[in-house]
């Protein structure tokens, strides 16, 4: 029976997603995918679990732990390059795996907490229909709520935005340990020859919360969930069932044991690596955490509402800033998240389907907790209340399944085409960068990424002039966007306009002075513009904020080479080529170095080395013949 359930939600997930496997990389996806050089090599994978910082092709975001993200990363790369179609199919199976794994949880509590009571060791006699009649609820609506959640267009953005893997990966991993924990706990298993015993469930749900930490660290929240639910379905240990349950269950100070091993071998490990790598636990991002903690109910009542009715779904959400926390937004969102609170206390007293509704309402608020507390540079992303979102899931579960019988069917199928629909239609917005971009600033006009992303996309197609227009208008909005400034300089550059794009690196340093990419890029158009003291000092910025890429001192090099100075050009550029060793450029310009100090039998060592990694360069096969002659 499980088998058919998964092949169903394996199907209809496939039918709605078929349209977004050729969409493109998006956003994130360019430093930590597309640009990433060490997702190319799988030999690369060990050290993704000593260090993060090859997790991104930019420092700056290298601050995240997620190892078996990375690891996933290098995996599709092996296997297709950067055909972005392997890496939407790897998310949509996780989105499916979730989705089953959803069906698999609510069948094992409501199951569970069907079971007759134990009273003076004999059961509570019931109507066979009754008990026939509560089996196909649960069924009903534990079906509903797995393909209300496979096609719901909230979950767009995991399957479409490649990068959002980190949630949907992790997700399943934390749905994964949280079933075991289910099957653990629960009051009946089967002592049969070959059945699983309650330490085994325990056992292997600790692994998958491991599993779930190394993608995402959002999975921080699981013991806090597994806490609630011990609370709200606790067994009923009364008569002789206290004799039969085993020792390490029965005894209620014992209980807390269980949580131990995720708390002091995973969690505690966890935060004393992330304070040893970084020197903290969690940064600020770009704000404040008492402005952040002003603008979180408002974010919250925004996932609630992109749940419950699904317009308005963007990659980029405009949710304005509070100055006070006497302002009146402020007060009416913490007000109104407290009357859901109490509407989840007031269904947990009613119990049955309700009281599974409470829990998932406690699930949505504690899931979200680590994007709620924590300042993050985006206030709103959809994927972050993916797994959260699971709540509308049950929900829609929930009232579908109190529907009669030949009335259920019909409606769950309404609504599984009313999502598929519209889930459809998202895919087709996120088929390309420009497509995407336009969307968000139709729905986000004031925000200023919004415009920036949106020139980049003109940008790509080579519109620069469309792409200036966009960098304009999100300076008009946010004159200290020092990414707008430096997406100008680039623009300008490649229209050709030095002076122009000078002026526009230089102000995206003076807002930013530890921006990488603007060191970089200004270096080279200080060399065009034949100021090589200033290119070379641009360069060495660069190069002590982030000393990991081998390009950066080729162009050094050569920058010194053209200053005289070959002695310094000869060390920077074997640099380049320790970290790259395929790096045919840095050997070019090596030998060059060499056949300038006639030191001929290193130059042509140099150039044949260029040339075995690029036979069809013909600079260094011109300059290997000409080293050879003079050898």
């Amino acid at each position: 029976m499980k088998w058919k359930i998964f092949l169903l939600i394996a199907v209809i997930s496939t039918a709605v997603y078929a349209n977004s496997f050729h969409n493109s990389f998006h956003f994130d996806d360019q430093h930590y995918i597309v640009e990433n050089p060490y997702i190319q090599d799988l030999s690369n994978i060990p050290s993704f679990f000593l260090s993060p910082q090859h997790s991104s092709f930019e420092k700056v975001f290298t601050s995240h732990y997620r190892p078996l993200l990375v690891t996933s990363y290098a995996v599709n790369y092996a296997i297709g390059g950067l055909n972005p179609a392997g890496y939407h199919i790897v998310n949509l199976l996780f989105h499916t795996g979730s989705a089953f794994l959803l069906y698999l949880i609510l069948q094992a509590v409501l199951l569970k907490n069907s079971q007759p009571e134990i009273v003076s060791g004999s059961l509570v006699k019931e109507f066979p229909n009754q008990l026939r009649d509560d089996r196909n609820s649960s069924f009903v609506l534990s079906i509903a709520a797995a393909l209300v959640f496979s096609v719901h267009p909230f979950n767009s953005e995991v399957v479409n935005y490649i990068t959002a893997r980190s949630s949907v990966m992790c997700s399943f991993f934390y749905l994964l340990s949280f079933y075991l924990w289910i099957k653990f706990r629960a009051e009946s298993f089967e002592h049969k020859s070959g059945g699983i015993s309650r330490f085994s469930y325990y056992i292997a749900s600790i692994p998958a919360f491991i599993l779930a930490m190394l993608t995402k660290e959002i999975a921080i929240t699981l013991p806090v969930v597994l806490f609630i639910y011990d609370f709200y379905f606790k067994e009923r240990l009364t008569g002789s069932n206290m004799h039969n349950s085993s020792f390490f269950i029965r005894l209620h100070p014992a209980r807390f044991i269980a949580y131990l091993p995720h708390i002091f071998l995973i969690i505690i490990p966890y935060l004393i690596y992330r304070i040893s790598v970084y020197g903290y636990i969690a940064g600020s991002g770009s704000r404040s955490y008492l402005t952040n903690l002003m603008a979180q109910p408002k974010v919250l009542l925004k996932y609630i509402q992109l749940l419950f009715v699904p317009a308005g779904l963007t990659i980029e959400h405009d949710i304005g800033m509070s100055g006070s926390v006497y302002d009146v937004w402020v007060i009416l969102s913490w007000v109104s998240i407290l009357i859901i609170l109490c509407a989840a206390y007031l269904l947990f007293k009613r119990g049955n389907e309700w009281k599974l509704l409470s829990f998932f309402i406690l699930w949505f608020f504690i899931t979200l907790l680590p994007t709620t507390l924590i300042p993050l540079n985006a206030v709103l992303q959809e994927n972050r209340g993916y797994i959260g979102g699971i709540v509308l899931a049950v929900f829609a579960g929930v009232l579908i399944s109190r529907f009669k019988r030949k009335i259920w069917l019909p409606a769950l199928t309404v609504l599984i085409m009313v999502f598929s629909i519209i889930t459809v239609q998202r895919n087709l917005v996120w088929s390309n960068d420009l497509s995407l971009w336009n969307d968000a600033v139709g729905k986000s006009p004031l925000s200023a990424r919004a415009h920036d992303n949106l020139g980049l996309a003109w940008m790509g197609m080579k519109k620069y002039d469309r792409a200036l227009e966009e960098f304009d208008k999100t300076l008009k909005i946010n004159p200290q966007y020092y990414l707008a400034w430096y997406n100008t300089g680039v623009a300008y550059q490649f229209q050709g306009d030095l002076e122009k794009a000078k002026h526009a690196y230089e102000e995206s340093l003076r807002i930013n002075p530890v921006y990488f990419r603007s060191w970089y890029n200004v270096g080279i158009v200080y060399k065009r513009l034949g100021d090589l003291d200033l290119s070379v000092k641009a360069y060495d910025k660069a190069i002590a904020l982030d000393p990991r890429h081998p390009f950066v001192y080729n162009n050094l090099g050569v920058a010194l080479i053209e200053k005289g100075d070959y002695k310094r050009a000869e060390g920077v550029l074997k640099t380049a080529v320790s970290i790259n060793p395929g790096y045919e450029k840095a050997y070019y310009n090596l030998g060059n170095i060499y056949f300038r100090d006639k030191d001929y039998p290193k130059a042509v060592e140099a150039y044949m080395a260029a040339v075995r990694i690029r036979p069809d360069y013909k600079e260094a096969n011109e300059m290997l013949k000409e080293a050879i002659e003079r050898k």
